[in-house]
């Protein structure tokens, strides 16, 4: 009999953990405290472009077949996770990335194009890819 007083007690034990919250909870992150969850102001500045032309980030901003495209005339600022985005126009795109910092990096061929590296500002300065 005593030996199943200690099993029963054990199970309580054990049952009775599962409820609990950890106790360590600084172990722990919320989703939106995920680093790939953050999302960071991007400056997409393309003024240098003219006469302007029409451009997006697709999933991110009003594609440039719409109504309402964005246009290179004026700084736009984006909100951008961690991740890998398109810089699209109808004559010019390429791929650039958005780091954990928030801070952009894309091909070193297109640089006479585009800069910014290792910033928060994405400056288009073509309006085409072609060779310099």
């Amino acid at each position: 009999m005593k030996h199943f007083a200690l099993a029963v007690i054990g199970v309580v034990a054990v049952l009775g953990g599962l409820g609990e919250p950890a106790s360590t909870a600084g172990d722990q992150r919320l989703p939106s405290q995920h680093p790939l969850a953050k999302e960071f102001p991007i400056d997409v500045d393309a003024t240098a472009i003219n006469p302007p032309i029409e451009w997006g980030i697709p999933g991110v901003t009003e594609p440039i077949q719409s109504l309402r495209p964005l246009v290179s005339d004026k700084k736009t600022t984006v909100h951008l996770k961690p991740g890998q985005y398109s810089y699209m126009a109808t004559t010019f795109s390429f791929e650039f990335t958005v780091n954990l910092d928030g801070k952009l990096d894309y091909r070193k061929s297109l640089d006479q194009c585009v800069s910014g590296r290792g910033t928060a500002l994405l400056t288009v300065k073509c309006r085409r890819t072609q060779p310099f």
